[in-house]
């Protein structure tokens, strides 16, 4: 039975995502190990799901990349910590992007969360940055202090929502950066 597509990307829908990301890393580990080797996976399951999405969208700080449209428009980054590919009996052997870099750290994600960040509110009131850790290695909580002590370097009021998705069977961890707090009528009225 075919799926009614969704109106908005949801939390649940990028966690989804991510843990479907992992199992298929597993199956196909030679295939997926880059970021951009994700790319017409992710496309293909959004599509599946949310109207209109479009990747690589430009941005003034660079470019987005996932934009889902709609009435509630949607921005997606993804980033990936490669799984370290080794053969014990040909140590000499290098696999194609092997010697990648972990890209999970809020210092190594500047550019994404500068692109969520500077996007309008008008243009995308829902926006996500999906971390894949196909090692398994990292600790949430300190990817998370790491977010928040890089958060104030940026301006705005949009929020980012930062998805952690790994193998095993940890459930997606997320938390929320950024965001105004609104003030209340009355602390208004009273300056």
């Amino acid at each position: 039975m075919a799926q009614r597509k969704h109106k908005s990307l949801t939390r649940a829908d990028v966690s989804a995502l991510g843990s479907a990301l992992i199992e298929i890393a597993d199956l196909y580990p030679l295939q997926y190990r880059t970021e951009r080797d994700f790319f017409p996976l992710v496309l293909a399951y959004l599509h599946g799901r949310v109207p209109s999405v479009q990747a690589e969208v430009g941005a003034t700080a660079g470019k987005i990349d996932f934009r889902i449209g709609g009435p509630n428009p949607a921005l997606l980054e993804l980033a990936v910590a490669p799984r370290a590919l080794s053969d014990p009996d040909r140590p000499e052997q290098k696999f194609p992007g092997h010697h990648a870099t972990t890209q999970l750290y809020a210092s190594q994600n500047k550019s994404e969360l500068r692109k969520l960040k500077e996007v309008p509110q008008s243009k995308a009131r829902n926006r996500y940055l999906l971390l894949l850790d196909l090692r398994g290695i990292h600790d949430f909580s300190a990817l998370k202090t790491g977010y928040e002590s890089e958060l104030p370097r940026f301006k705005g009021g949009a929020v980012v929502r930062v998805v952690y998705v790994k193998r095993g069977p940890d459930l997606p961890k997320q938390f929320p950066l950024g965001g105004k707090k609104k003030r209340s009528a009355k602390k208004k009225a009273k300056k």
